[in-house]
């Protein structure tokens, strides 16, 4: 599973599922940000800041150099956002270990994780909607 994170908002703009890691899939993701970087500069207004991409230093990052990308080996601190998103879906997971369908294939995993994503983005994300001068957050905590 491969989760992009955005360290400010905490919210997840991008997740894919691939059964290996490669410098292809690297270049999946990047292409699919870009993507999204323009669909928030023009749907949302909102200015995308300088992006630099955290990892744990996998052998697949080394991508990132050879596509001129910024990109920086953490460890702690600010990957533990990343580390958050896994965390968050892994706990929800652990409650449908019997009941999650034992026929699921990769095109029904994607489609349950694309609405678990779509609700923790509403529930822990703040949206900013800066035209209209507006922050909206629900932040509804677990506690």
């Amino acid at each position: 599973m491969w989760i992009v994170r955005d360290v400010k908002t905490k919210g997840i703009p991008f997740f894919m599922v691939t059964s290996v890691r490669s410098g292809v899939h690297v270049l999946v993701v990047l292409a699919n940000m870009k993507r999204a970087e323009e669909v928030a500069r023009r749907i949302f207004k909102v200015r995308v800041d300088k992006v630099i991409y955290l990892h744990d230093g996998a052998t697949a990052y080394n991508a990132f150099s050879w596509l001129n990308v910024e990109h920086e080996k953490v460890t702690f601190n600010e990957r533990d956002y990343a580390e958050q998103g896994f965390r968050s879906l892994k706990h929800r997971l652990a409650s449908m270990d019997f009941h999650f369908p034992w026929n699921s294939n990769k095109f029904t995993i994607t489609r349950w994780l694309s609405t678990f994503f779509l609700i923790y983005n509403i529930l822990y994300t703040p949206t900013y909607l800066l035209d209209k001068e507006v922050i909206i957050n629900v932040n509804i905590s677990n506690e």
